[in-house]
């Protein structure tokens, strides 16, 4: 059950930023901490992790992807590991980076996302302001959109015979067509739909 978030509005996005913050300057062992801090937060605000993450397994294979890629399988003991933890890396700092958007996510809605922004970037400009505000909200309220309709996806692919293990290319297709199909045309109904329920995303 969706907890009450402990941090709303404007205090919400400061804590996220600095969390993004943590995540590209800290490197490895000291990444935990944003890792952890992150994993703090969520449980605070009554978000289940191993749910989220069965459910948006896609994205975090593909935020695994450096780390597979970088195995150097050539080398072994300790310049094996040596030589991994730059890939390790980076596969980590994605995994945080889709987290933390998660946890954003969790207790802001993108109207709620837009009106933070626009408060923050005031100094900006109303009319600049307005349209970074607009475009961050709506990348947000793709998050949660884009992980259902991945698992959608996979379903159907599964259901025609697809196979993930066997012949994993094949499999990605299968689920890149239909998803970039939907994309394009949930950006398109969804401009229109924000612009109609609230008139600041038109500024």
């Amino acid at each position: 059950m969706k907890g009450k978030p402990g941090l709303r509005g404007a205090k919400r996005f400061i804590v996220y930023l600095a969390l993004q913050i943590s995540v590209f300057s800290l490197g490895l062992p000291w990444l935990f901490a944003p890792a952890i801090a992150i994993i703090a937060l969520g449980r605070i605000d009554g978000m289940r992790w191993l749910r989220w993450a069965a459910r948006s397994w896609g994205l975090l294979a593909v935020a695994a992807l450096p780390a597979c890629v970088g195995i150097p399988w050539s080398l072994t003991g300790a310049e094996f590991l040596r030589a991994w933890l730059p890939a390790l890396d980076r596969g980590l700092r994605l995994a945080l980076v889709l987290a933390s958007a998660a946890w954003l996510s969790f207790g802001m809605t993108a109207v709620e996302l837009r009106e933070a922004l626009v408060l923050l970037l005031r100094p900006l400009g109303a009319r600049l302001a307005g349209r970074l505000a607009r475009s961050a909200s709506m990348t947000m309220a793709f998050i949660p959109w884009t992980r259902t309709e991945l698992a959608r996806a996979d379903e159907a692919a599964r259901l025609r015979g697809s196979n993930p293990a066997r012949r994993p290319a094949r499999h990605l297709v299968a689920l890149a067509v239909p998803l970039v199909s939907r994309s394009l045309d949930k950006a398109r109904h969804s401009s229109d739909a924000l612009a109609l329920r609230d008139a600041g995303f038109g500024s």
